[in-house]
């Protein structure tokens, strides 16, 4: 029991050094991405019967793994939301805000029409998947982790939304890679490239492109480095914990933990030497891949039930319905057509995407405007998240 309740733990803390491994070494799995194999990981690790709840121990395990989420989520939002430059893109990116405004209207709009159209359909969890949606879609799996942990779905629920998520939006992701952002230009204003489309501060966006650049991150003088976001994460978490356990009602000290979490995360990115330290985005990372591997390893097969389907369609009206209305408001503000492409890869795929589309639209103001609007949807993601569960349950 001992051997394989340690090999299990292992697992957790070790598994993403192999999958950062795989995604640095080979291009199959770089393109696949670091939460796909960490699912991956934590669904082989079910399968083969290690987290089964009938065995001995399970109950232990269990408890390690709430408390393993519950640390890891915490800890992962602030070290992810701190490189933010939140004061140099509201003063020169006013088009930008103005496409991300319009995506995050779409987004809400999409996720309550298409809650109210399934509402009496018997899904599971409807409400939940509702906040979880609006999550992916404003920011993706950092903020989906956080409300998993604020909204506290089934293991089975949260899973299938991921899964579904994926399923949907990989045949959105290849219509713009294989070309769509082509047709886009033809339907609304298209802006060509020029020579003056550069970065309005002194500040470089190489390392906000370079998104999960885990290259040299384990050098003792990074790690030395990096001992001062962490102190900066335990702080703000410390100081979260300590707000809501005093002040906030049982019921909701969870849900305040996480809001209190990503305010304070946004005040200390206005400290510029925290916001330049290096590697603290894929610090972060390193929590959300065992937070990752940890929900799929709790997948149950066998819980899965009839209204698997059901979610789907869920999950598939809330992205079509989340394309159309974005496209209708960026066509009413006028935003151009490569700026709407980069916001929906900013808000549905997250940052981590768009160097690529941005690189295939040969867009260096695009580039900045996608990541701008991936990590704002970072910053606002929980709030709506919850504040939509809320008011939907």
């Amino acid at each position: 029991m001992y051997l394989r309740l340690g090999l299990v733990l292992a697992l957790y803390l070790s598994g993403p050094f192999l999958i950062i491994w795989l995604y640095r070494k080979f291009k199959v799995f770089s393109k696949l991405g670091t939460i796909v194999l960490a699912y991956a990981l934590g669904i082989v690790m079910s399968l083969s019967g290690l987290t089964g709840e009938n065995l001995p121990g399970a109950a232990f395990l269990t408890a390690a793994q709430n408390n393993l989420q519950n640390i890891c989520i915490p800890l992962a939002l602030p070290l992810m939301l701190f490189s933010a430059n939140f004061r140099l893109w509201m003063k020169s990116l006013g088009q930008t805000f103005v496409s991300f405004f319009c995506g995050i209207v779409a987004v809400g709009l999409a996720v309550s029409l298409a809650f109210l159209m399934f509402k009496n359909s018997g899904i599971n969890e409807l409400d939940k998947a509702a906040g979880l949606m609006m999550g992916f879609y404003t920011g993706g799996t950092p903020n989906v982790a956080s409300l998993k942990m604020a909204l506290q779905p089934s293991s089975e629920t949260f899973l299938l939304v991921n899964t579904f998520e994926i399923f949907v939006t990989f045949f959105l992701l290849a219509f713009l890679v294989g070309g769509g952002y082509k047709l886009v230009r033809r339907w609304l204003v298209y802006v060509p490239e020029n020579d003056s489309s550069k970065p309005e501060s002194g500040e470089q966006i190489g390392s906000e492109a370079s998104f999960e650049d885990y290259a040299g991150m384990m050098r003792p003088a990074v790690l030395k480095k990096l001992l001062l976001p962490f102190c900066c994460a335990l702080l703000v978490v410390a100081f979260a914990a300590g707000i809501s356990f005093c002040w906030v009602a049982a019921d909701y000290r969870v849900i305040s933990v996480v809001l209190v979490v990503t305010t304070l995360s946004i005040v200390f990115s206005f400290w510029k030497r925290l916001r330049l330290t290096p590697k603290m985005f894929e610090l972060g990372m390193y929590f959300i891949l065992v937070f990752s591997i940890i929900v799929a390893s709790q997948f149950s097969v066998s819980r899965v039930g009839a209204d698997t389907c059901g979610l789907l369609l869920f999950i598939l009206s809330v992205l079509l319905l989340c394309l159309v209305f974005h496209f209708l408001l960026a066509k009413l503000c006028r935003v151009d057509a490569d700026l709407f492409t980069i916001s929906v890869v900013g808000l549905v795929f997250s940052p981590p995407f768009v160097p690529t589309v941005a690189g295939l639209m040969q867009s260096r103001r695009c580039l900045l405007s996608g990541i701008v609007v991936g990590l704002m949807g970072y910053a606002v993601g929980n709030y709506l998240g919850i504040s939509l569960y809320l008011l939907l349950s």
